[in-house]
């Protein structure tokens, strides 16, 4: 009898395991539904998609500060009260409070269930962040700042933005492209243990700290709010901290280990097998294979490339 059960069991689990995974990419799939809904309305009340980042360069550290798209998205996802009075000029001062704080907020509608977020809020330095599953296209490469590509619909803008100043946020009618051949969202995947262990060397950061919705403090945090086409759907790094000079190029040190970080940072991806959705900015929202050409990628990641996207 008991031998019966076990194999019942056995042949239930799998089945309960796939209709939760199947639920999580439906509720995924909706939470960037509402982000698209929620950055049209914007653009109809402000008459641009909201900045990626808007920064202001302050003489003590952190030098950039900034408010992030979610942060002007928040009250048209109906979260109006974890922004009030929000400070847009100096936004490090909305991390007061500790898990009280603005920025400590956990907003439902900015997490995948399937993401494993270890701690949520986060705690960093004495802040705490709320941190979130989704990012905005940043182009064919959103970080790392300095060699952004601004050719998405995110950006960093304010008199402070990279790689140049004072850029501007984008408006509907810029995306030549065609809304419905142009990404507007998608997903964050923090699960990758070979690049855990250059963050145990102490060369880069944990992706658990990448992440926070508000992005509110340091030169790189663009990464927090921004995903782009510089990456496959799905990459991780192809070698661990132990066998780091196997990589083409080697990232024998921790300034070539750069390239990687970047590759990492930028990367669409999510915990769903095969691959991640996606949110194109006409507000459909598809689930994308992790084997979408590269080429075919960053055609959609650009707004006014031009380029062909071989019937994704």
């Amino acid at each position: 009898m008991i031998g019966i059960i076990a194999v019942l069991i056995g042949l239930l689990l799998p089945a309960v395991q796939g209709a939760r995974s199947v639920g999580w990419r439906v509720k995924c799939a909706n939470n960037l539904r509402q982000l698209a809904l929620a950055a049209h309305e914007y653009h109809g009340a402000q008459q641009s998609f909201p900045p990626g980042l808007q920064q202001f360069r302050f003489s003590s550290a952190p030098q950039y500060r900034g408010s992030s798209l979610f942060v002007y998205l928040l009250p048209y996802l109906e979260h109006q009260a974890e922004v009030q009075g929000w400070d847009f000029r100096n936004s490090m001062n909305n991390t007061t409070g500790a898990r009280q704080a603005r920025t400590a907020a956990m907003v439902p509608e900015l997490l995948c269930p399937a993401d494993r977020i270890a701690q949520n809020p986060l705690e960093k330095a004495g802040c705490y962040y709320g941190m979130t599953s989704y990012g905005g296209n940043g182009g064919t490469r959103s970080y790392n700042p300095d060699a952004a590509s601004v050719d998405g619909i995110f950006h960093t803008t304010g008199p402070a933005s990279l790689p140049k100043p004072n850029q501007q946020p984008v408006r509907q009618e810029t995306i030549a492209d065609g809304t419905a051949h142009t990404l507007l969202f998608g997903e964050r995947n923090h699960d990758d243990r070979a690049f855990e262990s250059f963050a145990s060397a102490n060369w880069t950061d944990p992706l658990q700290y990448v992440g926070a919705w508000s992005a509110v403090g340091g030169k790189k945090r663009i990464a927090d709010v921004t995903m782009s086409g510089f990456a496959p759907i799905n990459y991780r790094l192809p070698f661990t901290y132990s066998n780091r000079t196997s990589g083409r190029p080697p990232a024998g040190s921790s300034s070539a280990f750069g390239y990687y970080e970047d590759l990492r940072l930028c990367a669409w991806g999510s915990s769903h097998p095969g691959g991640a959705n996606l949110a194109t900015a006409d507000g459909a929202v598809q689930f994308f294979s992790e084997e979408l050409p590269l080429d075919v990628l960053r055609a959609l990641s650009t707004r006014s490339g031009r380029e062909l996207t071989g019937g994704y």
